[in-house]
Formats: C-alpha cells, structure tokens, sequence
C-alpha cells in the first residue's frame, strides 16, 4: 500500500474515536512503531488536532469529535465512483434521482483537470444499457425509510386480504425491471415477496420494533 493511501486509511479508521494508542495503527497497519510515529507526524500536518497524555490510560487524544479532513481517491477509486453513478442512473427512478448530476458535477469540480478528462473520456466510451423501472414507485422514500428505521408499515388491500395490514419490510431490490422486497406480515404470520409498485396504498406505521 502506498503512504498517500496509507494514510488515507488511517484518517477513516481514526474517524470515529476519541483516543487511540500508537500499537493500534502497528497492528492494524501492519507498520513498524517507527512508521507509524511518522505517520501521525505526517497526519497532524494533514490538519489532524490532538494531545498526547502518558500513563496507563494515555494515549493520542482527538481534539475533535469528527475528523473534518480531506480524504483522497486514486484514480481507481475516483472511476469506479463515476462507473456507479452512470450505472445507477439507467435503473430506475428513486427519491435521489434529480440529485445525481448536482453530485457528479460536484465531483468533477473537486478533480485536477487531467482527471476531469478522463471522467468526461469515459463516459463517451462507456455506456450501460440496463433495463429501466417499467412502473413507478410512489411511496419509495417511506419504504426505505421503514427498512432503515426498522419500523412497520401499513398496506392495504395485501394479497387479496380486505383492510389495512402491517408489514415489516426486510430489504428493497431491483430486478428484471421491477422493485421488490422482502417483507414479513405481522397479521398472517407469513414472509413474501412484495413487489412495490403493485400495492395500491402504503401508509407508514409509526411504530418501532422491540
């Protein structure tokens, strides 16, 4: 691994903690204590902010409760980036469709101009032919928002049942055009497959999962 990425790794695993001990980017790099002495030295002039304190529980404090510092891309990680935004696009219509050219013209801005050539090279070359949603998902953002929360939502008129029933939904995917989910039904006791845009009225259920 190349320092540059080295220490782009180390920036993301410091990200979330408070304190950390100069052994645990030793073992966790694989780095020598020299290495990783040079490494922190290198990272502080990157802008990270901390305070060393000796003893049993000492250690390298974080001065801040999230790390506000660039994280940089090679350029595999930058194309694969703009390979997932151009594949997303031809699959179907989300709550975050509008939002995909502000974000790759935000990226592109952010790129040195060789790299802003490239983009542009490769998606001249590259085309992806995917099989478009065939209907329209209206309630997607509250489905999502159901899986993400863990909370159960209401269908009404399920499989042929009259009245509204509650479901708790496992997962969203995409195949063969369509949107589905895994979902469980908490009125028959049962698991289904549930395609999305098939069911005439989701209400969300404000209720959370013990």
């Amino acid at each position: 691994m190349k320092k540059s990425e080295r220490l782009n790794q180390e920036l993301i695993y410091l990200s979330d903690k408070k304190v950390f001990h100069l052994k645990e980017l030793e073992e966790h790099f694989a780095i020598s204590e020299r290495t990783a002495l040079r490494d922190i030295a290198d990272l502080e002039q990157l802008g990270l902010a901390f305070y060393t304190e000796s003893g049993r529980n000492g250690g390298y404090h974080l001065t801040n409760s999230k790390l506000l510092l660039p994280i940089r891309f090679n350029t595999q990680e930058i194309n694969a980036i703009f390979f997932a935004l151009q594949a997303i696009r031809g699959i179907s219509e989300t709550p975050y469709s509008n939002a995909y050219d502000e974000i790759e013209l935000k990226l592109v801005k952010s790129l040195p101009q060789n790299l802003q050539e490239q983009v542009k090279l490769q998606k001249q070359l590259v085309h992806f032919y995917s099989q478009p949603s065939l209907n329209e998902v209206k309630f997607f953002a509250t489905l999502l928002k159901a899986c993400i929360d863990n909370s159960l939502i209401e269908v009404e008129n399920f499989q042929f049942v009259q009245g509204k029933q509650k479901l708790q939904l496992l997962d969203i995917f995409f195949q063969a055009g369509n949107w589905f989910c895994h979902a469980y039904n908490l009125d028959l006791k049962k698991w289904y497959v549930l395609r999305l845009d098939n069911s005439r009225q989701f209400v969300f259920y404000q209720l959370k999962l013990k």
